[in-house]
């Protein structure tokens, strides 16, 4: 179920089976970030499943898909998935596309193009 007037990118599962898709912004993430310092939730790389988890259950507090306590909402969700990075919704791209896809996170395949000004269309890089 879509409860997004915006493009959702997470993919909420519940206990029950039903779904929601949700836009997560960077609003979103930053509040959870800020909410894990002070519940002490360690770095970003000690609560990765809390974070992407809070920063939904956040949006659904906004667009008003719950009004429980995060840990309540938390008890009652299987998963949050990112559908940007949803292996069944990379395969579907796949199909649709005429090329290599992509599927090193790594590589800068999503960088926008080089400009081929003053460098003669070469990356040119800079520290300062």
């Amino acid at each position: 179920m879509n409860n997004e007037t915006k493009t959702p990118n997470t993919r909420i599962t519940y206990l029950d089976g039903h779904t929601d898709e949700v836009c997560v912004t960077m609003w979103q993430r930053c509040q959870a970030e800020t909410h894990a310092k002070v519940k002490g939730w360690g770095s970003a790389l000690d609560a990765v499943v809390k974070l992407n988890a809070y920063a939904a259950y956040v949006r659904c507090r906004q667009i008003g898909a719950t009004s429980v306590p995060f840990e309540q909402w938390a008890d009652t969700v299987v998963s949050v998935v990112d559908m940007n990075n949803d292996p069944t919704d990379t395969e579907e791209q796949a199909e649709t596309m005429n090329g290599p896809v992509p599927v090193s996170s790594g590589d800068m395949a999503d960088a926008p193009g080089f400009s081929t000004g003053a460098t003669g269309g070469t990356a040119a890089a800079s520290v300062n």
